[in-house]
């Protein structure tokens, strides 16, 4: 499988890209500076470039059979944190994905996006409140990318994602909707192999899962 990775650099986004090696497939990973990158391996690519150049996302993903992003906004309080980079980025990757008739996309975000399958229930109602009233810049992006994603075409996945700061220690994750508890935090590890397990057996085909370490 050849799987292109934005966020590749981040810290989810190379568990993610080790899972993709350790598997044997192929990995593109699309970062702004090769040189602070030391992960190396026959099967990766780097693809160097910003979210807002269209001609180096189009050539990243042009082999595709996946792509992933791991990209999330920044966790700004002060507010005085503007723009929309990361929306703006998935328009792009979204714009690029539907030119060269790529179809599988699987993104991170938060609670904030809605899913037409949520039931009432914390995980989905106070993270987004929260966002929205400590961190309305940040909120706003993924309300931004909410509409870009949702009125695509593309057989996307959002994997939602409550304080991925949860320290790993070996524990394994489930998903909910809202319609079962969902602790409040998952670790980067979870969050990496549930994404790349979404990638392998095609799950939760234009779905929003909340995903928590148990």
């Amino acid at each position: 499988m050849n799987i292109t990775i934005f966020g590749a650099s981040g810290a989810i986004g190379q568990l993610v890209t080790q899972l993709a090696l350790e598997n044997g497939d192929f990995v593109t990973a699309y970062i702004r500076n090769p040189k602070k990158y030391s992960l190396k391996h026959p099967n990766l690519t780097l693809a160097q470039g910003e979210l807002s150049n269209t001609s180096t996302i189009e050539r990243a993903v042009a082999e595709a059979d996946v792509v992933i992003s791991t990209l999330g906004p920044a966790s700004d309080m002060s507010r005085k944190l503007k723009g929309t980079p990361i929306a703006d980025g998935h328009e792009l990757i979204v714009r690029a994905m539907k030119k060269l008739d790529k179809k599988r996309l699987i993104t991170l975000a938060t609670p904030a996006l809605q899913s037409d399958d949520d039931k009432k229930n914390i995980s989905t109602i106070l993270p987004g409140v929260l966002a929205k009233i400590f961190l309305p810049n940040g909120h706003a992006e993924m309300k931004k990318m909410e509409g870009i994603i949702k009125q695509s075409s593309l057989d996307w996945t959002v994997v939602r994602i409550i304080n991925p700061n949860v320290k790993h220690k070996g524990q394994s994750y489930d998903y909910s909707f809202g319609d079962k508890p969902a602790k409040l935090g998952v670790s980067r590890e979870n969050v990496a192999k549930f994404m790349y397990s979404v990638a392998r057996d095609k799950q939760l085909i234009r779905k929003m899962p909340i995903i928590y370490n148990k």
